[in-house]
């Protein structure tokens, strides 16, 4: 992989979490939350709903949203420049192994016209 795929790789990962941590934080905080009471005797009851932060949860929910589709973005990046490298590195080895068979063909050629010499090991 190229340094460029595993960047991209990387930040998309880190803006998928992010982005799912700001969208839960964000729903979180525009749900209204209850708080139970109960008095000293059986019919003293109350009950009081309170929102903490309803805009800036729905700010927070919907920049999570933007954040997580950037991550998914860059995720399709990767895919594409995974598959683009992936052509040119079968190009490179195809280029590769056209020289190797050419350089074996000359190998081929230069040792059928050589002469053979052996050592004599008897007069050692």
């Amino acid at each position: 992989m190229k340094k460029s795929s595993v960047i991209t790789l990387i930040f998309g990962i880190l803006l998928l979490v992010i982005g799912l941590a700001l969208t839960v934080g964000g729903a979180y905080m525009t749900v209204p939350h209850a708080y139970y009471h109960h008095g000293p005797g059986y019919f003293m009851y109350s009950m009081r709903y309170t929102v903490p932060a309803t805009y800036s949860g729905t700010a927070m929910a919907s920049f999570g949203h933007l954040v997580f589709d950037s991550g998914l973005v860059l995720m399709v990046i990767f895919t594409i420049l995974q598959v683009h490298n992936h052509k040119e590195e079968k190009n490179l080895d195809d280029k590769a192994k056209k020289a190797d068979f050419e350089s074996m063909k000359k190998a081929k050629a230069e040792a059928v016209d050589a002469e053979v010499h052996e050592a004599d090991s008897s007069k050692e």
